[in-house]
């Protein structure tokens, strides 16, 4: 399965590869050691294991940072729901005697009134505001951990993505130095007229095309290094980096169903809390309809000569709903509620799809593999070295020696093509078969 941290620095590295290439071919023609110039630097490469990588992505990775705020936003929101509404207080002067200004004192020109009005939430508004809250926090924090997993698959492909690049690297770079050594033998052969100019033509084709796949081996194995980078948060390292080990084995996958793991996953989780928190918010739409009551105490300072004096009241405030019953409100958050619950049925389904298809590629990816390892590898192998001293001993031709050596080529790249493809399809088995209780 595809993320969206593996398209988008594939994405940049095909870009900056093709303009690579572009160059280096151009500095290709006529020039047959420029293959083996490529090699140079690589002596200067940084082997990372697989869970460095990893580690590194944890506090690098963009995606995996704003689920970490994400949640911090989640919960702070969560404080602010579970909070009262503040009481008012409010001071007004009052009974101000106009006629009397300039003659009188402050106390005896106005009444004071100091005013405090405390609001009361009935219908449940703060109880389901709340609730609301806590599963909203809840999901963020399953979107977290789906993030995480998201995080950990990219990061395993392009580790594995970087290591066939160098195993076709130094496949390709291997041809392009046999070819070069086959060369000079072929012009001595040539000179002592023991090969004709047609035979040592063919063979400065097959050099030269060696040559052009060595580079542009070179340039993949660039992009794949800044690819890997890019997710780890090492792009100034990027021509640093090589991996280490051996390529991943294939462990046992879960027993469990696949509908069981799916009802598991965080992605399915977070959708499932947002049926929660939209179950919730329709509590607190029907809540509306429940009209908060404001009650409010007052002290009134007043001149005893010209009024009754000082003295205290209070009072109570209730909106009346004859105009607004929310009806707006309550279907808004009705249908955002079947919307969630559409999303985390939709979210269920995918998921198990997920698992049954990542098993089943998995299961392909492997039995490809054991057949370059275990078959064609050897076939391959035997048939070139038949070839090769066939052809030393002049019982062959160049054309099937030649044919021998793309053959041998070609099973050998499918051989780093197929374990590739069996690592992606294991980074794809354990991203689909995570749990929130794996994290």
């Amino acid at each position: 399965m595809p993320t969206r941290f593996r398209r988008t620095w594939r994405t940049m590295a095909t870009a900056i590869g093709a303009m690579a290439m572009g160059c280096g071919m151009a500095m290709m023609v006529g020039m047959p050691g420029v293959a083996m110039a490529a090699t140079e630097g690589t002596d200067a490469l940084t082997p990372i294991s697989l869970d460095a990588a990893l580690t590194r992505a944890e506090d690098a990775n963009i995606d995996v940072i704003r689920a970490r705020l994400a949640v911090k936003s989640a919960q702070a929101n969560l404080r602010s729901a579970d909070t009262a509404p503040n009481p008012v207080l409010s001071v007004d002067a009052v009974q101000i005697r106009p006629s009397q200004i300039g003659s009188l004192g402050y106390p005896k020109l106005v009444d004071t009134v100091a005013r405090i009005d405390l609001p009361l939430e009935r219908g449940g508004k703060r109880t389901a505001r709340t609730r609301e809250a806590s599963a909203l926090v809840d999901a963020a924090q399953d979107d977290m951990l789906s993030a995480h997993r998201d995080m950990r698959e990219a990061v395993f492909d392009a580790y594995y993505d970087l290591k066939a690049a160098e195993e076709r690297r130094d496949i390709l770079q291997a041809i392009a130095r046999g070819y070069a050594d086959g060369m000079k033998m072929a012009n001595l052969q040539r000179h002592a007229g023991a090969l004709s100019d047609g035979d040592l033509a063919k063979q400065n084709v097959e050099a030269s095309r060696a040559g052009a796949d060595a580079m542009q081996a070179v340039t993949q194995w660039h992009a794949a290094q800044l690819a890997l980078a890019g997710l780890i948060g090492a792009e100034a390292q990027a021509g640093q980096l090589a991996t280490s080990g051996d390529w991943p084995v294939r462990d046992a996958s879960k027993d469990s169903a696949p509908d069981l793991i799916a009802l598991r996953r965080p992605d399915v989780l977070a959708a499932q809390a947002r049926v929660e928190a939209a179950r919730r918010a329709l509590d607190g739409a029907h809540a509306l309809r429940h009209p908060d009551v404001t009650v409010g105490v007052q002290y009134e300072r007043a001149d005893g000569d010209l009024g009754v004096g000082n003295s205290v009241g209070m009072g109570v405030s209730i909106p009346l709903p004859v105009r607004n019953r929310y009806n707006g409100e309550v279907d808004a958050a009705g249908v955002a509620l079947v919307q969630a619950e559409a999303e985390a049925r939709k979210a269920v389904a995918m998921a198990t799809a997920d698992i049954v298809i990542a098993r089943q590629a998995l299961d392909e990816a492997t039995q490809r593999r054991l057949q370059f390892d275990d078959e064609q590898l050897a076939a391959a192998q035997k048939a070139n070295d038949i070839a090769e001293f066939a052809y030393k001993n002049g019982a062959t031709s160049l054309i099937e020696l030649l044919d021998a050596r793309r053959s041998l080529r070609a099973i050998e790249l499918g051989a780093v093509d197929a374990r590739s493809d069996q690592a992606n399809a294991l980074a794809r088995l354990k991203a689909a078969e995570t749990t929130g209780d794996d994290q």
